[in-house]
């Protein structure tokens, strides 16, 4: 029920977890989907279809609707403020393709996100007023 995740060769995972989000096409649905930080890139997980679904699922049914793996190289990525309708309290990860992903819970989101990356070596360079791009 999604498509596997598999590293590259060479590529080291920095965080494996369950974040809070926002998913879907032109009205989005809040959900709980797995996030992978490697050292080339950000994955997350999208439900498609199934996101409107996800969390009136039970819990013997969720682990069954795993999601189809999005990458977004960490090279170029902009990190900001995301908006969607009235929430402003959202982490917007968006690569230099224009693919994107909405985090729920900016200052938890931003954290997470910092502390992995300068732990790792990385870190984040501020552009503007809530903005970031990803130094490797």
């Amino acid at each position: 029920m999604g498509a596997r995740f598999e590293l590259e060769p060479g590529e080291n995972v920095l965080a494996d977890t369950r974040r809070h989000g926002l998913q879907g096409k032109r009205i989005k649905f809040p959900v709980i989907t797995r996030c992978v930080l490697t050292d080339r890139r950000f994955v997350f997980f999208d439900l498609g279809r199934m996101a409107p679904f996800y969390m009136q699922l039970g819990f013997l049914l969720r682990p069954l609707v795993k999601g189809a793996p999005v990458s977004l190289p960490l090279d170029g990525m902009r990190v900001s403020r995301g908006v969607y309708f009235r929430n402003r309290n959202l982490l917007e990860l968006e690569s230099q393709n224009g693919s994107s992903v909405l985090l729920d819970r900016f200052e938890k989101s931003l954290e997470w996100l910092r502390e992995i990356l300068h732990n790792s070596g990385y870190g984040l360079t501020p552009t503007g007023g809530e903005e970031w791009m990803v130094a490797l």
